[in-house]
């Protein structure tokens, strides 16, 4: 009897020291397309990364959820368009995610003319319509696995062809605050051309054109009248 009543106590004493641990359960697929879509939209840039390194390019990525011009949209898929600046390349992408088998299936692709798409994500939400006609009809396809705070993607080792017979193997993690994103390019002879990592994250307010150049105006004018102030000082101390 004293026996039991021991073992009782240190059942007990080991529940309350060591509890339990939470498990994290995965949410249904069709909320994670709707989140990591939503975590995907919005303007980056990778100016935290560059000030830590320079030698990392500076590159802005402003991304919208878009329609498409069919009326026909699939069920639990959300489609973004992505536009990405820096000094050297633009590129422009349609990315679409859907359910897939336990993941998140990332469809990339590029557009047949997209120099009619610049900057659409500046345009009125109801003007964000994407001809279908204008989507390649190749893609490049990550699937995407749900973690505590973050999707985890991968098409290694075998990546998605190049137009010069290469390959580029795309990693990249969504968080709610940015994407990590590197996509290594290789050549026809398997050859690393590119292995660069791009850590972008949300810039949370962006001035608006007439504001940045109202600054501008003000600027000017100040300085021109505080010349103007001088010119007259000077000219009334002759």
């Amino acid at each position: 009897m004293h026996k039991l009543k021991v073992y009782s106590l240190t059942l007990i004493i080991s529940v309350l020291i060591f509890p339990s641990r939470a498990v994290a359960f995965a949410p249904s697929l069709s909320t994670q397309v709707k989140e990591v879509a939503q975590w995907f939209t919005g303007f980056f840039d990778n100016a935290q990364q560059v000030a830590s390194n320079p030698t990392a390019p500076l590159i802005t990525m402003s991304n919208c959820s878009v329609q498409l011009d069919d009326n026909n949209s699939v069920t639990n898929t959300q489609n973004i368009y992505l536009e990405q600046k820096s000094n050297v390349f633009e590129r422009i992408r349609f990315y679409s995610f859907s359910e897939g088998n336990s993941v998140v299936n990332l469809s990339i692709r590029s557009f047949l003319n997209s120099d009619i798409l610049s900057g659409l994500c500046n345009q009125p939400e109801q003007q964000q319509i994407i001809n279908i006609s204008n989507i390649a009809t190749t893609s490049c396809d990550l699937s995407l696995t749900w973690e505590p705070n973050r999707y985890i993607g991968t098409n290694a080792p075998n990546g998605c062809p190049t137009s010069t017979g290469g390959k580029v193997v795309s990693n990249v993690t969504f968080l709610n605050n940015g994407v990590n994103s590197l996509d290594q390019i290789f050549t026809a002879n398997g050859n690393l051309i590119v292995n660069t990592p791009i850590e972008f994250r949300r810039v949370t307010s962006i001035p608006e054109p007439s504001f940045i150049l109202g600054i501008l105006a003000l600027g000017i004018w100040r300085n021109a009248t505080a010349l103007s102030g001088k010119v007259k000082h000077k000219s009334t101390q002759k």
